[in-house]
């Protein structure tokens, strides 16, 4: 007689930590949701009076709020200070001790706080955000999409707030993406070491009667030095202005020493910018910056071809 097979129990599988479960599950929402905050700012330039007048105060002190995050363009060209407080006005990051309660971020809660308390029962009827752009990936190149005409607000009071509230949610989604893209730990994955510091942020800007989306990436250089004195600093930018067109540039920072890299997708802002070189390395200088290189291209970067499974990001 054969011995009747053994049968070796399987080991239950054991419950996803409920903690863990939501912190894959946010990312994977928020991108599913995203837009940038650029299709709300110009949606609301086309509320119309009457139907603004039909909304509760607290989203119209919202919508006021969110337009004053703009950095101007049309007075005093922006210096130091002014960028630095339209970055701290995306609520993105905060500075230790301080608190900037009119900031993208919490205007946008204000707003979507408020229209869903408008709303009501409807509030589950958000109209979709077509032509959503993908977040940006680690490692392509910083690109900055023209501004596209926005279809008037609906009349109807109701239809408005859920238009708005729409594009509310999905800017509200990249800014998470954008703070976690941002942020160096991992909270799923504590003993996978932190990748190199970074910091992804994207500033409304106002040109003329427009509204740009100045797309920035600050980040550490030198990645395989081991002093941090042989380590330095990178920041990519870029914008796109109808008068411009799209416009860039690499800043490689080692202590006080710069290379300069400038782009332009347009032929005429390219020569534009090359007409400025012999300004703009004295001026520079006088914030203190010894400039090793100023060059400018013709043409807006390219992302490099990705080998298979190079969209896998393990280090996060």
């Amino acid at each position: 007689m054969l011995a009747a097979p053994i049968s070796t129990p399987r080991p239950a599988s054991l419950p996803a930590s409920p903690l863990l479960a939501q912190i894959l599950a946010d990312p994977v929402q928020a991108a599913a949701r995203q837009d940038s905050v650029l299709p709300l700012i110009v949606r609301l330039a086309t509320l119309a009076a009457p139907t603004a007048a039909a909304l509760p105060r607290p989203a119209l002190e919202a919508i006021a709020m969110l337009l004053g995050t703009r950095l101007d363009l049309n007075r005093v060209p922006p210096d130091g200070k002014s960028l630095r407080d339209a970055v701290l006005r995306t609520g993105i990051i905060t500075e230790p001790g301080t608190r900037t309660p009119t900031d993208a971020k919490s205007a946008l809660l204000q707003l979507r706080s408020a229209l869903s308390g408008f709303l009501g029962g409807e509030v589950e009827a958000i109209a979709p955000v077509t032509r959503r752009p993908p977040p940006p990936l680690k490692g392509e190149p910083v690109r900055a999409p023209s501004t596209q005409p926005a279809p008037p607000l609906a009349e109807e009071p109701v239809e408005t707030a859920r238009q708005l509230l729409g594009h509310a949610d999905a800017a509200l989604s990249r800014t998470k993406l954008l703070q976690l893209a941002s942020n160096p730990g991992d909270a799923a994955r504590p003993n996978i070491a932190a990748p190199a510091a970074e910091f992804r942020v994207e500033v409304p800007m106002q040109l003329g009667a427009e509204t740009g989306i100045l797309q920035l990436l600050v980040e550490r250089d030198g990645k395989h030095k081991r002093s941090p004195a042989e380590r330095g600093w990178r920041m990519r930018f870029a914008l796109n202005f109808a008068a411009t067109g799209e416009v860039g540039a690499e800043v490689a920072l080692l202590g006080r020493s710069a290379n300069v890299w400038l782009w332009a997708a347009d032929p005429a802002t390219a020569e534009a910018l090359e007409a400025m070189l012999p300004e703009l390395a004295p001026a520079l200088a006088r914030h203190g910056l010894d400039v090793a290189s100023v060059r400018v291209r013709r043409s807006a970067p390219q992302p490099a071809a990705r080998a298979p499974g190079q969209l896998l990001d393990s280090a996060r």
